[in-house]
């Protein structure tokens, strides 16, 4: 048999390589943490940003899991996610009503995630250059300020980190490093990231795209390995289907039929993909809107766009595998989110869905100018450098993006500007904020705006019916109370408030009805006894009178 012999190797290109090998080492191990740095500074321009009144409170400071540190025996906003909550208890711990604490650990979770990234797409066999680019990317996009800004978001970058490190592992796992340890690390991984959100269930779906990534071909071993995986997705969706049954009811209309659910699938494929290459426009909310009932020529030429760049990705395969593959990557992770189905009151298309799903899509952007490098050589050049302007341009509009975060008004009246009133429940939201802030008229105007786009908008009711009492506008105010008690009965606040503008009209026995429910209710609710005390004298049945406002006293003094 003849041995081939090897190739000599001059002096210079031994030295070449050596080079190339020493200088690609220290690079391997500080840009990853170069990027987590930068996105760290750039996060951190949002430390000082107020909680919202869009979910902010009732996620933490109003959320018992949090305050009392039970963190596995409550449903919050339609999800049970204990791990999400031990973080909020940590950062209530910390500073209790300040929005600091809170911040700064949704940045640093999402530090780490970008050198998960870096590190996953290493693995993945692509070039340092590539790695890093895709994590630059995934530092500071502009899609990334929602989950990562936004207090109650950061269920999002926390169940990525459990994510990113069960792919990691279950990589290690497929390359034949210590085979066995790796797989039951990504699959303990997978089950922390599910403990923080249920979009974890996603992730079998993904193995399935990082074994055609590794081609590792298909056999039964393969598929014997991904049913642990099927089978807690399976668990922790179904817990997901009765957590979302204790989320607040749905506030838009939801009357769309079969089609218009495969038109909104599409439109939401292709409205993500633009958003990711060309953000703009952003928006807390992307709301679904026909106009006079009939959609835009967009959605109904969407499925024949999407069904063909699938078909090119497909074909492609071969001579550009990363097109099919990123694709693949992207839909596997966010095709739990597209609007199949309403549950609860999640409808809406959102930024913070793209969080994991758009490394598909900038690992397609980052190996562009390698797929050319032998096809179309001078476009090499131009097409690192449009991506480096494309990076430097999302760095500025993120930091101008964080700074829409800052308050709930900021953020709204952007959103308005944006994609407008999302269903009336921009002006209910706005004017709530005006109200808390004693200013009476235009949070008026912002409830009569929100009632009349959006009947099923009744917290309106409550809040108006407030402020007219408070005007002693007396007669609506009882209208708005009634209005809103019809549905939630067991709102004893505006029970007690209805009874007030009662007495105000004179009309003192409806008034102790409303009095005698609110304390049914709520037997600690102490303002009612008094209230019903003074309005028992007004009856002229003095014992009772006298004998609820003894107890009013000696409740207040307690």
């Amino acid at each position: 048999m003849i041995i081939p012999m090897a190739k000599k190797t001059s002096t210079a290109q031994r030295t070449k390589v050596a080079g190339n090998a020493s200088n690609n080492i220290p690079t391997e191990k500080w840009l990853p943490w170069a990027l987590a740095a930068l996105s760290l500074f750039l996060f951190s321009t949002g430390f000082k940003n107020e909680m919202l009144a869009i979910d902010d409170h009732t996620a933490t400071i109003d959320n018992p899991a949090v305050t009392n540190f039970d963190i596995f025996s409550n449903f919050n906003l339609g999800m049970y996610a204990p791990l999400t909550w031990l973080g909020y208890a940590i950062a209530y711990l910390l500073g209790e009503d300040s929005s600091f604490w809170y911040h700064v650990f949704s940045a640093l979770v999402h530090a780490a995630n970008v050198v998960l990234v870096f590190q996953l797409f290493r693995q993945l066999h692509t070039s340092l250059t590539v790695a890093g680019f895709i994590a630059f990317f995934f530092a500071i996009h502009p899609l990334q300020v929602e989950p990562v800004a936004w207090i109650s978001g950061f269920s999002t970058p926390l169940y990525a980190m459990f994510y990113l490190l069960a792919l990691r592992f279950y990589v290690r796992h497929s390359l034949q490093e210590q085979l066995e340890k790796n797989y039951w690390m990504a699959l303990g991984m997978f089950f922390l990231a599910c403990l923080s959100k249920s979009a974890a269930v996603a992730l079998p779906l993904t193995l399935l795209v990082v074994d055609l990534w590794l081609k590792r071909g298909q056999n039964r071993r393969i598929w014997i390995e991904k049913i642990p995986f099927f089978a807690l997705s399976l668990a922790f969706g179904a817990l997901t289907l009765v957590s979302r049954q204790h989320a607040p009811p749905l506030d838009q209309p939801a009357d769309f039929s079969l089609l218009d659910r495969a038109l909104m699938v599409c439109h939401t494929i292709l409205f993500y993909w633009k958003m990711i290459v060309l953000p703009t426009g952003l928006s807390i909310w992307y709301p679904f809107e026909k106009t006079n009932g009939a959609w835009g020529w967009a959605y109904y030429a969407s499925p024949l766009l999407l069904a063909a760049i699938l078909y090119i990705a497909w074909r492609m395969r071969a001579s550009m595998p990363v097109l099919w593959l990123g694709l693949l990557f992207f839909l596997t992770n966010v095709v739990l989110s597209l609007p199949w189905a309403t549950f609860g009151s999640f409808e809406l298309r959102s930024d913070r869905y793209n969080y994991v799903a758009c490394l598909g899509i900038f690992a397609i952007i980052t190996a562009l100018p390698t797929y050319f490098s032998q096809k179309r050589p001078n476009l090499v050049g131009p097409m690192w450098g449009v991506l480096v302007l494309s990076g430097v341009i999302w760095l500025f509009t993120s930091g101008a993006r964080i700074m829409e975060w800052k308050d709930t008004i900021t953020l709204i009246d952007s959103a308005i500007a944006t994609n407008g009133d999302n269903f009336g429940k921009a002006y209910l939201s706005r004017g709530i904020i005006l109200a808390d802030q004693g200013k009476g008229d235009p949070a008026l105007q912002d409830f009569n705006k929100a009632i009349n786009k959006n009947a099923l908008l009744v917290d309106v009711y409550k809040y108006r019916g407030n402020i007219m009492g408070l005007r002693k506008n007396y007669e609506q105010s009882v209208f708005d109370l009634t209005k809103y008690i019809e549905y939630f009965p067991e709102a004893s606040p505006e029970i007690y408030n209805r009874g007030l503008s009662y007495v105000n009209l004179g009309k003192d026995t409806e008034a102790l009805a409303d009095f005698n429910r609110c304390l049914e209710i709520d037997s600690t609710f102490t303002r009612a006894y008094r209230a019903r005390g003074n309005t028992y004298l007004k009856l002229g049945e003095t014992a009772k009178g006298d004998a609820d406002l003894q107890k009013y006293d000696r409740l207040t003094k307690k």
